[in-house]
């Protein structure tokens, strides 16, 4: 398994291979050797030398149950597909040569009669080297932002980095709960996704892609594998793992009053006054710390 370094120098961040067990090129695209037969993928091993490991440890961040839930590949156009099991993604994923392999990080059932019954409990922060003018300026927008989103939570946290051949992205599995259940958040309508929406800029300083967080939803907040091959600007770039997850799911509470007042300005209101009066949000009704 490839192993990555981050090495923090004069405040700058520099990402270098250590060891490498395999060597894949773009010849990966023209291999027809790979099957396509789902019963045959369960009864072979998966011809990729440390993928699989690396889907498990994906598949960690989520919380259950873990399927179904929707994937896409270079083989389905980006367009995403319902798998029911682990094995039935790898076998998707193997037999799209690892092109352009991303899982949900939502699950396929979030609604109930209508009403969402998801909790904003992933957050993904895309940074896009096209929006920097080097890579210098986004190490040092990666290495801002993983400071300050200590500083926001208040605690220490250590999300996922991978480099996506395009840019860093950062995911972070947090403790939350449906935020449609909160009267102070419910009047606004689909808070859920709306904080998803709000805490990709807000952690990154405004420095993430905004066509990204301006569509993310439950439905489409599409993580790549590592391991796999991004495939978006014609080349083939390998996703890479940065830094790891360290397993801790900090509370979004500490988020919850700039949430309320960045809603607050979406509506068009005074975000300092409320009938006259200097405005505090509302006392939560829920027990956030005792909750996942």
């Amino acid at each position: 398994m490839m192993v990555i370094k981050r090495v923090l120098c004069g405040g700058k961040f520099s990402f270098s291979d250590i060891t490498s067990d395999i060597h894949v090129t773009s010849d990966i695209a023209n291999d027809t050797n790979i099957t396509s037969d789902f019963a045959e993928r369960k009864s072979s091993p998966i011809q990729h030398p440390y993928f699989e490991a690396a889907f498990d440890y994906i598949l960690k961040h989520f919380e259950e149950p873990i399927f179904p839930r929707t994937i896409s590949t270079k083989l389905t156009n980006n367009r995403q597909y319902l798998v029911y099991s682990k094995e039935e993604a790898l076998a998707r994923f193997e037999q799209a040569n690892f092109l352009d392999c991303k899982i949900n990080a939502y699950p396929n059932r979030i609604e109930w009669k209508g009403l969402n019954r998801q909790a904003p409990n992933f957050l993904f922060i895309d940074l896009d080297l096209g929006k920097f003018k080097s890579r210098l300026a986004l190490d040092r927008a990666l290495a801002k932002t993983l400071r300050d989103i200590n500083v926001k939570f208040n605690v220490t946290v250590t999300p996922t980095v991978l480099w996506s051949g395009n840019g860093y992205h950062i995911y972070l599995p947090v403790e939350a709960s449906i935020l449609e259940d909160e009267n102070e958040f419910a009047r606004f309508g689909n808070p859920s996704r709306k904080f998803i929406q709000f805490a990709e800029p807000y952690l990154s300083n405004n420095k993430s892609d905004p066509e990204h967080s301006r569509g993310l939803s439950f439905k489409n907040c599409m993580i790549r594998i590592p391991g796999s091959f991004n495939s978006k600007n014609g080349k083939l770039e390998e996703v890479k793992i940065i830094q790891k997850w360290d397993g801790n799911r900090p509370s979004i509470k500490p988020l919850l009053y700039r949430f309320d007042l960045y809603l607050l300005v979406r509506r068009g209101k005074e975000p300092h006054k409320h009938n006259n009066r200097q405005y505090e949000p509302k006392v939560f009704s829920r027990d956030w710390s005792a909750k996942k």
